[in-house]
């Protein structure tokens, strides 16, 4: 066991590797009821091909979330009744990269966290159930089909990507689910949830050793000694967008478009992946957040509402800037748009005064976070399989300068390649 300490804002870490390669780190807040514990497998929607000790094995789109919920399922019945019955709120959530299995509770914590475990090692799958929960997943991919916005963010992903899995619905598609079987998710869990490919976040008032302790047997009980090689295959994806502009037509009230940045520049680094991710924050917060003279411009114009946003990703394999907003003009939105980006690029938009003081506001939240068991060991999870530390964040804050902003600002919002979608009212 190892101990870390962050003195400047009072944490502490403790971090141990299980013999069979599962790493626990427990983030102690003493006096605090509530404890949350998540239970990460690497493993999430990209992963559709791959080889393990040089097996290759392609697998159909949707999986990772397909055996998220199979895992709460078991032989005497649904596993969530157990976590209401020992006190916990459980739940789950599968994104590009990972699949995350969570509890939180005030009350009989190594049991709810023995269930936690018992649940994520041990699938139970069969001819029936798999069969069964295709049909349950189908009519969630449905019912998201149905919904305007995600139609509006799958057709813009589209649009910028040729190749790469982010452009697929996390759940899949109606004929991809059909495909899946017993002996793919078995394969898959074997694959993806071996311990070595994993990670326990715990947060709360803990007496750590014993705590450890109990994890480590529980492994150990698991007789598990080959550590896997794992290798993700991604298809290779060019650079350029996949289409530049598109129309839908759906049923619905008003119009909305979506402009798109693909950029493809991406760090191997974690630190500078981090740092252009907060970079671009800063950025776009500075030039289109309600701080800003542009957001009123285009509030004034009747170009946006108050639905308008915008974010950017920032991963590994890709990376992308979104900007959207309910619109009667649309292509005067797309427009004008595209016009402030070349004011700002050409103008010194971005001051230190600026960065300033959007460091002091990203601090201030960062800061007052710090007391959600919640979101610690959320973010410590994204962070750490990111290949960074949630607690070094505000170094790596106060680092960044307007010529950052400036120079991540110019370098991804090229509109080389951006799209642009608009959905529409039929007619």
């Amino acid at each position: 066991m190892q101990l870390t300490e962050y003195k400047g804002i009072d944490e502490k870490v403790y971090s141990h590797k299980c013999d069979n390669g599962l790493e626990v780190f427990i983030i102690q807040k003493p006096g605090y009821s509530k404890k949350f514990a998540t239970y990460t497998t690497k493993y999430g929607s990209m992963d559709d091909f791959f080889s393990v000790d040089d097996q290759e094995l392609r697998v159909p789109d949707g999986i990772a979330h397909f055996l998220e919920h199979k895992m709460f399922e078991k032989e005497d019945g649904d596993v969530f009744n157990l976590f209401s019955k020992y006190g916990a709120n459980a739940n789950a959530f599968t994104s590009y990269d990972r699949t995350s299995y969570l509890f939180s509770t005030t009350e009989d914590f190594n049991k709810n966290l023995q269930l936690l475990m018992d649940m994520v090692e041990q699938p139970y799958f069969t001819d029936e159930t798999v069969e069964r929960e295709v049909g349950i997943i189908n009519e969630e991919i449905k019912m998201y089909q149905d919904n305007p916005g995600y139609k509006l963010y799958f057709e813009t992903l589209n649009q910028m990507y040729h190749q790469l899995p982010v452009k697929t619905d996390i759940a899949g598609t109606l004929e991809s689910i059909s495909k899946i079987t017993k002996e793919h998710l078995f394969a898959c869990h074997s694959t993806f949830y071996h311990p070595s490919n994993m990670v326990m976040i715990i947060v709360g008032d803990f007496e750590v050793e014993s705590l450890i302790s109990y994890i480590d047997d529980h492994q150990k009980n698991r007789g598990i000694t080959h550590i896997p090689s794992i290798e993700r295959k991604l298809p290779e994806e060019p650079e350029e967008i996949a289409l530049k502009h598109k129309v839908l037509e759906m049923d619905v009230q008003e119009t909305k478009v979506m402009i798109g940045f693909k950029n493809l520049q991406t760090q191997e680094v974690a630190s500078e992946r981090l740092i252009r991710d907060l970079s671009m924050m800063f950025a776009l917060d500075m030039v289109f957040g309600e701080q800003s003279s542009y957001y009123y411009e285009l509030m004034d114009a009747g170009f946006i509402d108050d639905s308008f946003n915008f974010s950017h990703i920032e991963e590994k394999a890709f990376s992308h800037t979104l900007l959207t907003s309910a619109s009667d003009e649309p292509e005067k939105l797309t427009r004008r748009l595209t016009e402030i980006i070349e004011e700002v690029k050409a103008d010194e938009f971005f001051t230190e005064e600026k960065i300033e003081n959007q460091k002091r506001e990203v601090l201030g939240d960062y800061l007052s976070s710090l007391n959600s068991p919640e979101y610690i060991a959320n973010q410590f999870t994204k962070y750490h399989l990111d290949g960074y530390d949630l607690y070094k964040l505000p170094e790596i804050i106060e680092s960044i300068t307007a010529a950052d902003a400036k120079k991540h600002f110019i370098d991804v919002m090229d509109s080389n390649y951006m799209v642009e979608c608009i959905l529409k009212p039929h007619g």
